[in-house]
């Protein structure tokens, strides 16, 4: 069978109407489904595409794809935001340590490393991890 415009604007709103939300997954989706039908011998677009759905295990199915991509993308954001998280953290440890050093040994700028340490660790590495714990937070609800 030949696909035309119309039924692929169909099943665009067919699996926007049913919680699909990502438009890679859908245009995924759409691309498999109409392959099938075009494979098929028979002209009823509405039999095609219910086996279709069938076929790729219904609606249902769709929706796990859907939680499993945003699960997937909150993994990666969560992996980046621990990332930066340690980089600053390191970062504000070292200049607290050497600057601790400084001020022992009584060398200059010793209160300059310190300063920054703190406004790292107040500007850094406080905001992180309270986004971190919102984003944690937020992705249960969803």
């Amino acid at each position: 069978m030949q696909i035309e415009d119309k039924h692929v604007e169909f099943i665009e709103n067919s699996l926007k109407f049913h919680g699909i939300k990502s438009e890679a997954l859908k245009e995924d989706l759409v691309d498999h489904i109409c392959t099938y039908i075009e494979s098929q011998d028979s002209n009823d677009f509405n039999r095609l595409y219910q086996e279709a759905l069938q076929k790729f295990g219904g609606y249902s199915s769709f929706q796990n794809l859907q939680l499993e991509t945003n699960f997937q993308k909150f993994a990666k954001q969560a992996r980046v935001i621990n990332n930066l998280l340690f980089m600053v953290g390191l970062a504000m440890v070292m200049l607290l340590v050497i600057g601790s050093l400084f001020k022992i040994m009584h060398w200059p700028y010793s209160s300059a490393l310190l300063i920054v340490a703190i406004v790292l660790f107040a500007f850094g590495v406080i905001p992180l991890i309270f986004y971190s714990k919102y984003k944690k937070s937020n992705h249960k609800f969803s």
